[in-house]
């Protein structure tokens, strides 16, 4: 019988019942401590499966321990905790979940944007100061009929281009291989270099996966190519934005507006003061209820198919 052991404790009722009804012993942790490198390390020798989240990172110097086939499965769409050996390893087998959170970070993106073009965060303090909207910094704006500008093609921004239809705007977009969408093009999606989507929208929002190649892709000279009036969204990675470059873009032109959910204490100095034109989140677009429990299944489903198609 194949072992599997969560590093999650609270992994979804219906997720364990899919893998331990597929013979699968399944062990869960009850720590509320993450192991530490020693502690995957021996968890790789022991199990043939390994259940992690995106804080559990395996890097190049624990593969040798591996000896024989072994599946990680993690609960995120992102790679980037993983070092490439594991993935180009013949015993090891990576799966990670590809749908589950494609709603919740579109969402997530619109929610940013409506905030920001909105001035909500900045009314909501003149309103608790018992000021009122003269206070305001400036007027708020509508993002009906603007230009979208998005960078990559993948599940979210396809999701992202189903919302914007909403608000009748027009999409711009910048992709590695527009050939492979087709379908986006017979939508009248338009697909234009990185540098038109940067200096023509008017919203702009970055959805690919972090790699070494892409690793501060909107450099700060790319940054200044953006309208004074854009406005900036990731809720990728930090890393593919030079980060200081793009605040000190906002400080400069307080008519500039970002958007971010990523890992924030990871630039504490840069965002360590409040900004009307700047919000953060802590990466939390995708960690909806209802997105984690569809993550857990997914997962189970996948990692059941695979272990099949093997026997």
């Amino acid at each position: 019988m194949l072992k599997a052991y969560s590093i999650i404790k609270n992994l979804d009722k219906k997720a364990c019942e899919i893998i331990r009804n597929n013979g699968i012993q399944l062990d869960i942790s009850n720590s509320h401590k993450r192991p530490d490198k020693e502690g995957l390390i021996k968890l790789l020798d022991e199990y043939d499966i390994l259940i992690i989240g995106i804080e559990d990172e395996f890097t190049k110097d624990m593969l040798p321990i591996i000896t024989k086939k072994k599946v990680i499965a993690t609960l995120s769409v992102g790679l980037d905790h993983i070092d490439r050996a594991f993935l180009e390893n013949d015993n090891v087998k990576i799966i990670n979940c590809q749908n589950s959170n494609v709603l919740s970070v579109a969402e997530h993106i619109f929610a940013l944007i409506l905030a920001l073009k909105k001035r909500i965060i900045e009314a909501n303090d003149i309103s608790l100061r018992g000021e009122n909207r003269r206070n305001l910094s400036m007027r708020s704006n509508d993002i009906t009929g603007s230009t979208l500008g998005i960078i990559g093609a993948g599940k979210i921004s396809r999701e992202v281009i189903r919302i914007s239809k909403v608000f009748d705007m027009k999409i711009i977009c910048n992709t590695l291989n527009p050939e492979l969408h087709k379908d986006l093009k017979k939508q009248g999606i338009e697909f234009v270099s990185l540098d038109e989507v940067l200096s023509n929208a008017d919203i702009i929002t970055i959805n690919i996966p972090l790699n070494e190649e892409n690793r501060n892709l909107i450099s700060k000279e790319k940054i200044r190519l953006m309208k004074k009036t854009a406005t900036f969204i990731n809720t990728s990675r930090g890393e593919l934005v030079d980060m200081n470059a793009l605040i000190n873009y906002a400080d400069e032109n307080k008519t500039f507006n970002v958007g971010l959910d990523i890992d924030a204490e990871n630039y504490k100095d840069i965002l360590n003061k409040k900004r009307n034109n700047v919000i953060i989140t802590p990466h939390i677009a995708g960690v909806t209820k209802e997105a984690v429990e569809r993550m857990d299944v997914e997962v189970a489903n996948r990692l059941v198919e695979y272990i099949k198609n093997i026997k």
